[in-house]
């Protein structure tokens, strides 16, 4: 792949950020440990025991509180609000301090505020607690995916932020677990409160294993002359202003946010009105929720483990093949998503649902990786945390409570119905990066090999 004007030592160290096929990851891992992917992921699966579990007991709280479904967009919507407010902040903050202490902070934040959802008796005191579960979570995907690409080399990206993805359906398929077995002893609309309480269990445990997790040596690429070069560690002399105006000068990384941005839209809405859906649509009670939630998981869980060797043989090859796999399986999914909902018998819509959430997962595989490979290393907490921020701000402010407002004013089929052309829209846009990542891989290439900045930061 030549890329004109970058020389033999730049286009060594560009093919090594480029996430490709690479020892295996076992003897890699025998190396620099299991511990920190196995903390760090960890800490992922436990803050999506959170989510899962609001969702599922969403149609619960609604009655218990006598809302619509346009509040409980907002409830969910909140959570994700205090992640527009505060994931910036402490991306950059990621790029300054020490992580690991970041991580252990903010998950002690979240479980005191996920034991405090269970003690509220008032919907504004359950909506002060999802917006602390909302800033406790605000690091744990930027600051915990930048430490695992300083953790492991670059040839086993799509492999570790695979396993560290997989978090995120495992707390789905566990989230669904605890709710169903919760149904069989637990009666009436206030399940969701002792739900709550036992969530802050597996919390404490991991807080309490994650001490031992400490900031990573600087990791260190080796040009073709036998060089050493630094490629971590915080962006010197650099202000808040500076490292966002260097990461928005990536082209790539322009057009991701702005796709990822629309496609939060679709994402937190389904988050949010899912489990509504199943009750309002097929009268589906708690038990059977908890039971699809966790069928519906193993479909993200499998798809994001396959993805991560599928992704890296296709980002080797092509990183535009990558990105056009991302945006195109975002699209596909969400012309599913807008026919499913229409579907008539629960047992098709299900396994319709299973089969559409595999294919996508499978297809997002790539994107963490090539984010990585387009960012100077000291600045992907910030990267990571913005990518948070967009679909947060879209999918968190907006998503949840026009879509709620649209449910409450025709139906839930309608409602999430309408989710469909944001996801199309996003997965166009994303699919776009692909003219540019090349392009941006190799500007990262010549910064690391020069030591010299590439960016314009004025």
């Amino acid at each position: 792949m030549a890329v004109p004007g970058v020389g033999r030592s730049r286009l060594a160290v560009r093919d090594l950020l480029s996430p490709g096929s690479g020892p295996p990851l076992r003897s890699v891992v025998s190396e620099t440990g299991w511990y920190p992917l196995a903390i760090i992921t960890s800490l992922n699966v436990v803050d999506e025991l959170d989510r899962a579990v609001l969702a599922v007991f969403g149609p619960n709280i609604k009655r218990y509180f006598g809302i619509g479904d346009a509040e409980l967009g907002l409830i969910v919507g909140l959570s994700v609000l205090a992640i527009v407010l505060l994931a910036v902040p402490i991306g950059f903050l990621g790029t300054k301090v020490d992580r690991p202490r970041i991580l252990r902070v903010s998950a002690g934040v979240w479980s005191l505020f996920s034991l405090a959802t269970a003690f509220a008796v008032t919907l504004p005191l359950l909506m002060l607690a999802r917006v602390g579960t909302g800033i406790g979570k605000s690091s744990v995907e930027p600051v915990g995916r930048s430490l695992l690409t300083d953790y492991y080399p670059p040839n086993t990206w799509n492999r570790v932020l695979a396993i560290h993805s997989a978090a995120n359906p495992l707390g789905a398929l566990l989230g669904p677990a605890l709710a169903a077995l919760l149904s069989l002893f637990v009666a009436g609309d206030g399940i969701w409160r002792p739900a709550f309480v036992l969530l802050t269990i597996p919390s404490v445990i991991v807080l309490f294993l994650s001490r031992r997790l400490r900031e990573p040596p600087n990791q260190t690429v080796r040009s073709v002359t036998g060089s050493m070069i630094t490629v971590t560690g915080a962006p010197s002399g650099m202000s808040f202003r500076q490292a966002v105006t260097r990461l928005l000068g990536i082209r790539t990384f322009r057009r991701q946010v702005v796709g990822i941005g629309v496609l939060g839209f679709a994402l937190v809405g389904v988050l949010a009105f899912f489990n509504v859906f199943l009750e309002d649509q097929f009268g589906v009670g708690d038990t059977g929720r908890g039971l699809i939630g966790m069928f519906i998981a193993t479909s993200s869980l499998i798809g994001t483990i396959i993805g991560g060797n599928v992704g890296e043989r296709i980002f080797e090859a092509s990183p535009r093949r990558a990105m056009h796999l991302v945006g195109t399986s975002i699209a596909l999914f969400s012309v599913a998503l807008g026919g499913g909902v229409f579907i008539p018998n629960l047992a098709v819509f299900v396994l319709f649902t299973w089969v559409a959430v595999f294919m996508i997962s499978i297809g997002m595989a790539p994107l963490y990786a090539a984010m990585s490979a387009i960012s100077p290393p000291r600045l992907r907490p910030l990267m990571f945390a913005l990518m948070g921020v967009c679909i947060a701000l879209f999918g968190g402010v907006a998503g949840g409570v026009i879509v709620g407002a649209i449910s409450d004013a025709t139906n839930i089929q309608i409602g999430l119905a309408t989710l469909a052309p944001t996801g199309i829209i996003g997965g166009v846009l994303m699919a776009r990066g692909a003219s540019t990542i090349d392009d941006d891989i190799a500007r990262v290439a010549a910064e690391l090999g020069d030591d010299g900045p590439l960016f314009d930061i004025t």
